[in-house]
């Protein structure tokens, strides 16, 4: 399933209901959970490219929901949709790196969610030149050569929109496998460097470097 994938911690079940269809009208791959034990079940057994919760939630609230994925390094971007008073300012305290009051309407949502997206890619545009004839759409995670879609295995193509939001910079095995895998996956070292090999093969060895103790590096043309 490609695509932006995002949990969605909610109690009111209608309106629950009511921003996952809205959601999903845009596109958007939508999880849902009701209490914050299942919030984190959900993060443990599965990635996502976004968390939208609650904080006023049974079991965990989602105060203690964000100090928990600090304190485990989640680099997941969190948006809080709350109408408490001040519970913007305690949010951000903890964590999160978006806040919507309720009332607002789903375009302003929508605008949030694809702002924050764009952020954890580090640009201000939906699509990613890596060299003169691929692109790379963030909201689609689909790789294009000129106009055209090309195929790739899904788990190759989430190590490359991994490294495409860290490109430039160095990222280890380690790190893959913990931004790639869900924290249940037994390791998969030895088949990262397989999706390495067979995406070096389909996009060109010169746009992924390797350096031993250091990982790898996507490295776009221009940077």
């Amino acid at each position: 399933m490609l695509g932006i994938k995002i949990l969605f911690l909610e109690d009111d079940l209608l309106y629950q209901e009511t921003i996952k269809d809205l959601l999903e009208e845009e596109n958007f791959y939508v999880d849902t959970c009701c209490n914050g034990e299942e919030f984190l079940d959900k993060v443990f057994n599965n990635i996502y490219d976004l968390y939208i919760l609650d904080v006023n939630v049974p079991q965990i609230d989602g105060y203690e929901i964000l100090r928990i994925l600090n304190k485990y390094e989640d680099q997941t971007m969190r948006l809080v949709l709350s109408s408490i008073p001040d519970s913007a300012k305690k949010s951000f305290k903890n964590g999160c790196d978006g806040f919507l009051n309720k009332t607002a309407d789903i375009d302003e949502l929508i605008l949030r969610i694809k702002s924050l997206i764009k952020r954890s890619y580090r640009t201000h545009y939906q699509i990613i030149s890596l060299n003169e004839n691929l692109q790379y759409d963030i909201l689609t995670k689909e790789l294009l050569y000129k106009t055209s879609v090309l195929d790739i295995e899904t788990k190759a193509l989430y190590i490359l929109d991994y490294l495409i939001k860290k490109r430039g910079d160095f990222v280890s095995k380690e790190e893959l496998e913990k931004n790639v895998y869900p924290c249940n996956s037994e390791s998969k070292l030895d088949v990262i460097r397989y999706h390495i090999w067979n995406l070096r093969k389909i996009i060109g060895a010169n746009l992924i470097s390797s350096q031993k103790n250091r990982g790898y590096k996507l490295k776009p043309k221009g940077i």
